[in-house]
Order: C-alpha cells, then structure tokens, then sequence
C-alpha cells in the first residue's frame, strides 16, 4: 500500500474532483475529434497511415490529419491515465465512513 503525504494546501478534496471532471470533458471532446476522423476516413487511424505510406491519396490535407488524429489518440491516452490516478488520490484520501 501506498502511503500518502498531507497534500499541499491549495489542493483539497474538491479541486481534485473538479479535475477529474475536467478531464472526463477533455476525454468527451478527444473522443468527438477521434470519431469524426473515423467517420471522414472509414477506418482506422492504423488504415490511414499505412495508405500513406503506401503512397496512396492525397498528400493534403491527409498528413495533417492523421498527426492530427495521432495527436488525439496520444492525447487521449494520457488523459486517461491521468483521470485514473486522480480518481485513485481521490478514493485514498477519501474520508473513512467511520469518521
């Protein structure tokens, strides 16, 4: 088990939920950009880069597009990452029912 410090002062119980609220948001808005790009391309992420390297379809706005997307799945990830470790602080520090 993991043994936590007294969090700093300007970081309480509920700037923690309000993060994980945050997050949960920004994984909503990273998800819509993630669908779109499937519903635009048909597929894959993983389809749309190897037709490019393929040489296949327009260079332009392709590219941009599958960093963009790349960008958003990346994104997406660390946000859920996040989100978990917050949500974990958050049960650890959480008032026991007894008190």
């Amino acid at each position: 088990m993991v043994a936590l410090s007294t969090l700093p002062s300007d970081i309480s119980h509920e700037v923690l939920a309000q993060l994980v609220e945050e997050l949960h948001s920004r994984e909503t808005v990273l998800q819509a950009m993630i669908r779109r790009f499937e519903e635009r391309y048909g597929g894959s992420l993983e389809a749309l880069e190897a037709r490019l390297a393929r040489g296949e379809g327009p260079e332009h706005p392709d590219w941009e597009d599958s960093i963009e997307w790349r960008n958003a799945v990346e994104a997406l990830q660390r946000t859920r990452i996040l989100r978990s470790l917050l949500e974990w602080l958050l049960r650890s520090i959480a008032p026991s029912p007894a008190s």
